[in-house]
């Protein structure tokens, strides 16, 4: 077995990256049980460093030495595994090699973030044919000496058992090393994963509730993001759009549009309700009562309802699409909401209510906007594909 040490110098190291384990292997093939282990990488940031190391099998018997010392760095801290497209293939696989070496093997214990998995929802968003690592590289402007794929190095490494050419150890080598210091190099993008979980705080709402006009219009939300993004956003969809701050790429400007007009806020328990037509309005029986009958009839679900004229925006509906969820949120709950009808699919709610100081759930509402964004502009790039 060759091992090879390296310490990358860092002059600033990531907040919250200091259990971060990155690895990478390079195998024979796909097969978990007709092939072999040929390469582990791995790295960690250390102070003011990247640790970096590489076990090789130089000589095609060196599997269970390798696993040996993978799994020594295993043990020397609670890691948070991080590898690209780790899940399904190097997890596994490294799983069932200790189990065919009758070795220990504790790798499935640990939390993993898989970067193919978790940057997946923006493959689409980014107009990504595959959304492989060299993929996001190139999106950040990345680029490699490294010219190989893993497929490609199968033949380079048994032509390398043959006649243990340099030149061909060098290529071997190079390739796992890259794409260890690619995924270092893919952190930032944490910040497009953050638009969807964390929270966001608003800074102003342009052009503010007095100069709405009558009709329909749109208005420019902006808030701060928790991290600065690496490339700027700017996309349309059919219900509102999403822009970076041209001077800031922490300030993310959202763009939706309101209505101003008359709308229904629809009661779920109907039967406790009677339906006045003359006044088009629902009310309770404790005071419909009280009507006579020839102006009252029992409520209906599509009208048991009361309307209300105001300045409105949309909620986001509930779904799951490319790995994005938008759920149904407590906030929903907070105020009522309107619909044009009772079958209507979009929901409104008043703008007074969703930006009042009594609203604590105003950034899980932002979210969802941009949930429902990003989902959107998926769905009509993908129409268009």
């Amino acid at each position: 077995m060759l091992t090879i040490n390296k310490v990358f110098p860092e002059k600033t190291i990531p907040e919250k990256t200091d259990s971060f384990l990155f690895f990478d292997i390079e195998t024979t093939g796909f097969s978990k049980d007709n092939t072999i282990l040929y390469l582990i990488g791995c790295g960690y940031f250390i102070e003011n460093g990247f640790q970096f190391i590489q076990w090789f099998n130089d000589d095609g018997t060196s599997e269970e030495e390798i696993l040996l010392a993978f799994h020594d760095i295993l043990k020397q801290k609670d890691w948070q595994l991080v590898t690209f497209n780790g899940n399904s293939f190097d997890i596994p696989y490294l799983k069932r090699h200790y189990e065919l070496n009758e070795l220990p093997c504790d790798i499935e214990s640990f939390p993993s973030l898989d970067f193919y998995q978790f940057l997946k929802p923006f493959q689409s968003l980014f107009q990504m044919t595959h959304g492989k690592q060299k993929d996001w590289e190139h999106f950040l402007e990345l680029y490699r000496e490294d010219i190989y794929d893993g497929g490609q190095l199968i033949a380079v490494y048994k032509e390398y058992l043959m006649n243990k050419d340099e030149a061909l150890l060098h290529n071997l080598l190079l390739h796992n090393e890259e794409d260890l210091l690619g995924m270092k190099y893919l952190l930032p993008l944490f910040s497009y994963r953050m638009l969807l979980s964390k929270d966001l705080s608003l800074i102003k709402v342009s052009p503010g509730e007095s100069l709405f006009e009558k009709g329909t219009g749109s208005i420019a939300i902006s808030c701060k993001l928790p991290l600065a993004l690496p490339k700027p956003l700017n996309f349309s969809t059919s219900i509102g759009s999403i822009s970076t701050d041209k001077n800031d790429s922490s300030i993310l400007i959202i763009s939706l549009p309101y209505i101003e007009e008359t709308l229904k806020h629809f009661f779920k328990d109907y039967r406790n309700y009677y339906y006045l037509p003359e006044e088009d309005r629902a009310v309770h029986k404790s005071v419909g009562c009280y009507v006579e009958r020839k102006y009252r009839r029992a409520a209906k679900a599509s009208t048991c309802y009361i309307k209300k004229e105001g300045i409105f925006l949309p909620i986001p509906k509930t779904q799951k699409h490319y790995g994005i969820q938008i759920e149904r949120y407590p906030y929903q709950d907070s105020f009522p909401l309107y619909k044009r009808e009772f079958k209507s699919p979009r929901s409104f709610a008043e703008f007074d209510n969703l930006f009042s100081d009594k609203n604590e759930s105003l950034s899980i509402y932002l979210r969802d906007v941009i949930k429902e964004l990003f989902i959107i502009h998926i769905q009509e790039i993908n129409d268009l594909i």
